[in-house]
């Protein structure tokens, strides 16, 4: 059975050979050692920085970066044993834009300046309308988190004329976003020869990680209305970018914006239905019109909202259920299983990290146990296989799964 065949009859809810394994990102450093050469990878400070740096030198520099990395992707989630792979198409056009987030939109990209204050901080500026941003690279954790922006400097006032930009800015796919959605065009044709799955990515433009998104949640309670102003901006432009992906022949469709803290969600089910449900909506739909499944990545304690999610919203699947943030798979798997496909949830936190093999063995066997009868479920971790994931409990993961995932599951 092919990976490609495999991943789509587990959206059938059916048990294949063996339990498909996925994880959404690789981190660079272990990437590199797989493939014995430097790869930037995805959504990683070192994959910020090279956009940064990239972006600086100008439209070459950019796609060497993009065919670089996404052929480096293919070959590693081949060569690792994965079914899935999960690309970005705006991953490394996060420069042109004024700050950090999951998704951004044609409209959301303004021709900039980078400007290097030191080796590791940039402030990248919109001449034109006066925002900008500040960008600063953290070797030792491998981050780039946007630190400052202009937004956040002056408050709701600013906001509101950030929106009113953007409102009359085209949505149109711009020579950014058509550099960007040519890595996506490269994977797919590289995973019909490699047998991968890919999946693209769409997700509302909600600023979890922008500095000013305490000012955005102030403005849900005052302000609504400006509020759905901006998610049908954002929208917009969204849409444009995944109906290219579905045109090109994305398998699937990941959002990947985090709205979950280990406690619960960032604002109650109400504003949550009434804010971003609709038009995460909008995505979902759109994918189903092209037989194409979407899957919501939430870590975090998705809870008090995951019934919205499954019945209101219709995603497909749900990754990564953490179980350190109090999700219980086996809950999910009788509340919800046969609706959605499950992915996840060996903790990467604790035990992936810091844990003997015995305690991989161990996590691993029984989340197989409770997740994988039946179908409807896609081995990962709990978020990702991020820098500080001891390599060698990596790879016992790795051989676990295929040791005890094969069906029928007899553990």
């Amino acid at each position: 059975m092919t990976s490609k065949e495999r991943i789509k009859r587990v959206f059938q809810h059916q048990e294949v050979d063996r339990v498909p394994l996925f994880e959404l990102t690789v981190a660079n450093p272990i990437l590199s050692m797989i493939l014995g050469r430097k790869v930037e990878g995805m959504l990683t400070g070192e994959s910020k920085i090279a956009s940064l740096r990239a972006n600086r030198k100008g439209r070459d520099a950019r796609l060497k970066l993009i065919e670089r990395n996404i052929s480096a992707m293919v070959e590693a989630y081949k060569k690792i044993g994965f079914d899935m792979l999960w690309i970005r198409p705006t991953e490394y056009l996060t420069p042109v834009e004024m700050a950090m987030n999951d998704f951004i939109t044609p409209n959301m990209i303004f021709d900039v300046t980078i400007q290097e204050i030191n080796e590791n901080t940039y402030k990248i500026v919109d001449e034109e309308h006066g925002f900008w941003s500040l960008e600063q690279f953290t070797p030792e954790s491998n981050t780039c988190p946007t630190i400052d922006d202009g937004i956040h400097e002056k408050g709701i006032d600013e906001l509101r004329r950030y929106i009113s930009v953007l409102e009359k800015r085209s949505t149109a796919l711009n020579q950014f976003v058509l550099d960007g959605l040519e890595g996506t065009r490269l994977a797919i044709e590289k995973g019909k020869t490699e047998d991968l799955y890919i999946c693209g990515c769409a997700d509302i433009a909600f600023p979890t990680f922008f500095p000013w998104i305490a000012t955005f949640m102030e403005m849900m309670h005052f302000e609504p209305e400006t509020v759905h102003r901006y998610m049908e901006a954002t929208n917009e432009g969204t849409m444009e970018i995944l109906r290219a992906q579905l045109a090109m022949g994305v398998d699937g469709v990941i959002g990947t914006n985090d709205w979950c803290y280990k406690t619960g969600s960032l604002m109650s089910p109400t504003h949550f239905r009434t804010f971003l449900a609709p038009y995460l909506k909008q995505f979902v739909d759109e994918c189903h019109k092209h037989g194409v499944p979407y899957i919501k990545h939430l870590d975090g304690n998705t809870m008090p909202i995951i019934d919205i999610l499954v019945n209101e919203v219709g995603i497909d699947g749900l990754h990564s259920i953490e179980p350190t943030a109090g999700m219980d798979i086996n809950w999910v798997k009788k509340t919800y299983g046969d609706k959605i496909v499950l992915f996840g949830n060996l903790d990467c936190g604790n035990t992936l990290v810091l844990g003997k093999k015995e305690d991989v063995v161990k996590e691993v066997k029984e989340i197989i146990s409770i997740a994988s009868p039946g179908g409807g479920h896609v081995f990962s971790t709990s978020n990702c296989i991020h820098s500080a994931v001891n390599p060698d409990n990596f790879q016992i993961m790795l051989q676990t799964v295929k040791e005890y995932g094969t069906y029928p599951i007899k553990i």
